[in-house]
């Protein structure tokens, strides 16, 4: 019984964050400033309040290394003393090879193939100050490293 509910979580999960979302087209798809610099880059905010992006592209920004394990899934990224590693549709990112509960699984979209992970999550993982700018036409997310 715990594995069927875990199953109907995970697939409403996923319904909800590749599907559409619950929130104001303004809010859903972000701009994405890091240190001040406009990064061209897709986003998605999901129903849980979470942002999505696709994974290589943010953490090659981030100067991260990125190594894609096709058979489990599972991206690791690796930068000076930070090690994250994410599993596709798993809530337990390992940072450090500590375990850390996400409120949102990283996920797969079968369509394109494209790995989408919790910005706010890789960027604290790395050090960086998270913030967002919401008003009526448009929100912006903020990320900035301390120098």
């Amino acid at each position: 019984m715990k594995a069927i509910f875990k199953v109907f979580l995970l697939t409403t999960i996923i319904a909800l964050t590749l599907g559409g979302t619950g929130v104001l087209a303004s809010s859903s798809k972000p701009d994405i400033y890091i240190n001040d610099e406009r990064l061209d880059i897709y986003a998605n905010v999901t129903s849980l309040g979470t942002t999505l992006v696709p994974m290589r592209p943010i953490f090659e920004k981030f100067g991260m290394s990125v190594e894609w394990n096709n058979i489990t899934k599972t991206v690791t990224a690796k930068k000076d003393n930070k090690v994250i590693e994410l599993t596709n549709n798993s809530y337990d990112a390992l940072l450090n090879g500590e375990k850390v509960v996400l409120n949102q699984a990283p996920s797969l979209e079968p369509t394109s193939n494209i790995f989408y992970v919790n910005l706010r999550f890789i960027s604290e993982a790395l050090g960086a100050k998270v913030t967002w700018e919401k008003t009526k036409s448009n929100a912006t997310i903020h990320i900035d490293f301390v120098k």
